[in-house]
C-alpha cells in the first residue's frame, strides 16, 4: 500500500540516492538533513511496501510555496505516487495562494503531468538548467483552483 508522509531523518540517504537516479545535479545526503531541519522546507516521501519509492520537495517562504524538486524511481512510474505525491502538497499547502515550480522546457511528460493538476506556464527561465544547458518553464498553480 502506497503511504504518502513526511521524510524522517532515517530517509535522508534514500532520497539522495532518488535524486540521484532522477536529477543531472542532486541534492547530497546532507542536504537533505539540513532540509529536513529547515522550517520552510517540506519533503514529503511516497512509501511502497517499507522502501521510499518516491519524494517532493517543497519551500513556504511567508506564503509562497516553491515545488524544488518532485521523483520517483524509474521502476514506481505511472503508477500513481507522483499524483499522490502532488495531491498530497496541493492539500498540504491549501491555505496558500500558489505553488510555482520549473520543469525542463523538454520535459514533455512532467508538462503534461503538472497541467492535469492546473499548473500553467507563466514564464521561462533562460539557461536555468546545466547538464545539458536548458530554459525552464515555470509553471504555476492557483491552489483556489487546483484539480486535487
Amino acid at each position: 500500500m502506497l503511504v504518502i508522509r513526511d521524510m524522517r531523518p532515517e530517509d535522508c540517504e534514500a532520497v539522495a540516492a532518488l535524486d540521484k537516479e532522477a536529477f543531472s545535479k542532486p541534492m547530497s545526503v546532507q542536504g537533505y538533513e539540513r532540509e529536513y531541519t529547515n522550517p520552510n522546507s517540506t519533503t514529503l516521501i511516497a512509501e511502497l511496501d517499507g522502501r521510499v519509492i518516491g519524494f517532493a520537495n517543497l519551500w513556504n517562504i511567508c506564503g509562497d510555496v516553491s515545488l524544488n524538486n518532485i521523483a520517483v524511481t524509474a521502476s514506481e512510474r505511472s503508477k500513481g505516487a507522483g499524483t499522490a505525491l502532488i495531491r498530497e502538497a496541493i492539500m498540504r499547502f491549501a491555505g496558500c495562494d500558489f505553488i510555482t515550480l520549473e520543469v525542463r522546457k523538454s520535459n514533455e511528460g512532467a508538462i503534461r503531468f503538472y497541467k492535469r493538476f492546473g499548473f500553467r506556464q507563466v514564464g521561462i527561465r533562460k539557461d536555468f538548467y546545466d547538464l545539458p544547458t536548458e530554459d525552464a518553464l515555470l509553471m504555476t498553480v492557483c491552489l483556489e483552483d487546483a484539480e486535487r
